[in-house]
């Protein structure tokens, strides 16, 4: 288990990138606890089709994050975070690069022993967690 505190300006998803990478984590989960950002990227799904339509969208102000977390599987992070402000409420979505911390962000990365998970695509591109 890593416990790692992000402080102002730190890139969230970059940031935790490099910690898998450093530890060597090719399987595992990621909780973010606590923290705020003033700038994030994410996309969310905005149709039903077979295959996914995605909006991107890049929030600019001061946003508590009030949850963040996903999976990893071959070293890379699948994440999704919800944030927080008075005037819009809880919104969020697929954690792009480019999430720039506030205030300080608190994550933990729990590394996974045992039959070890990769994402393939299925025949309608969306990625899918497999033993390999």
């Amino acid at each position: 288990v890593y416990r790692v505190l992000l402080d102002r300006d730190a890139l969230l998803l970059e940031s935790i990138k490099d910690v898998i990478k450093q530890k060597g984590v090719e399987d595992g989960q990621i909780f973010v606890t606590a923290g705020s950002v003033q700038e994030c990227t994410y996309h969310y799904v905005t149709s039903i089709d077979q295959k996914p339509v995605n909006a991107y969208k890049t929030f600019k102000g001061a946003a508590e994050i009030l949850n963040a977390g996903g999976m990893i599987a071959a070293a890379e992070p699948h994440m999704h975070i919800t944030l927080s402000t008075a005037a819009k409420g809880a919104f969020g979505g697929h954690l792009e690069n480019g999430c720039r911390v506030l205030y300080l962000a608190e994550v933990t990365i729990v590394k996974y022993s045992g039959v070890s998970l990769i994402r393939k695509d299925n025949a309608n591109g969306v990625s899918l967690l497999q033993a390999r």
